[in-house]
């Protein structure tokens, strides 16, 4: 019903205005449709929710982001949008619960993050320009197909070699004409417009099957098993480049190499996408993207 514009027959009589509210509301009921009931996976508190701001405050528009930083609050002001979709974290910690300056009471936040300044002028910044900024990262990995995935595939215009995979944390693997593991990460590098790109392996190695994992050893174990190379986002430098160079060390056929992106540049692409698939369920309100950015810049390596 909703794609078919069926929006305000589904949810009611069309309101004269939005609400914050009243958006998340579209995407739980467009979810629920698809089957995806809200908060029925999570027993504990997810991290999806509203994460600053009113819910009830008018919304002029929306921005999509991979991170709600601070330079991507500054552009959505400056585009005269209101609410931010935010899929990462926004005040660093993983539930990230602050409420607004206006209900202090006062706030209990990890390591005491209530008094840095940091938080404090992020928060006042949302306060003086009316933001309210919602997260959207478990149940958005929970849409068939998972847009994060189907946003760095395209990129990598690897939509023509993916295989399904069982028991690993992303089902997904690519296979691509056999390459050379330095070719492979270039591509990556160029692909995703990323100067980040950190490889462990023999650069001549040859690849033909390309897995996916996320931060952590224990997640990319299976594909790094089945695998010429895993492609990771956002790496522990204790755990998964170690592991890599002693099993490399070892000679075992497995594992053979890593290629390690930032977090940004692994997930951001499923966000710009993203406004095609809410603009349906939101037709009075623009919706856009605004890139977060890769947060690293690298000096170019020369020999002391």
């Amino acid at each position: 019903m909703l794609l078919s514009g069926g929006v305000s027959r589904a949810l009611g009589t069309a309101p004269s205005h939005l609400s914050a509210e009243d958006v998340v509301k579209r995407i739980a009921h467009k979810m629920a449709a698809d089957g995806i009931p809200w908060e029925s996976k999570f027993p504990w508190k997810p991290t999806d929710g509203f994460k600053y701001g009113d819910p009830t405050t008018r919304v002029t528009g929306i921005v999509f982001t991979f991170q709600a930083t601070f330079e991507v609050l500054k552009k959505a002001v400056e585009a005269k949008k209101n609410m931010v979709i935010s899929h990462e974290r926004m005040f660093w910690d993983h539930l990230d619960d602050v409420g607004t300056m206006k209900h202090d009471k006062p706030f209990e936040v990890a390591v005491s993050l209530e008094t840095d300044p940091v938080f404090v002028a992020k928060r006042r910044y949302c306060e003086e320009n009316g933001l309210v900024v919602w997260r959207f990262h478990d149940h958005q990995h929970m849409l068939n197909p998972d847009p994060i995935l189907t946003g760095l595939t395209a990129k990598l215009g690897w939509q023509n070699n993916t295989v399904p995979v069982q028991g690993q944390m992303v089902g997904t693997a690519y296979v691509i004409p056999e390459t050379p593991l330095k070719d492979v990460a270039r591509h990556v590098a160029s692909s995703l417009g990323s100067r980040n790109v950190r490889v462990i392996g023999d650069p001549d190695l040859p690849v033909k099957r390309v897995g996916i994992g996320a931060h952590k050893l224990i997640e990319i174990l299976k594909p790094l098993q089945t695998c010429d190379v895993v492609l990771m986002s956002e790496p522990q430098d204790c755990d998964a480049f170690p592991y890599l160079r002693d099993g490399i060390s070892l000679g075992l056929p497995h594992p053979k190499g890593l290629i390690a992106i930032t977090h940004e540049r692994f997930e951001e692409f499923g966000e710009e996408i993203a406004p095609g698939w809410l603009q349906p369920l939101v037709p009075e309100i623009p919706v856009e993207f605004i890139s977060a950015g890769d947060p690293y810049w690298i000096l170019p390596w020369k020999a002391v």
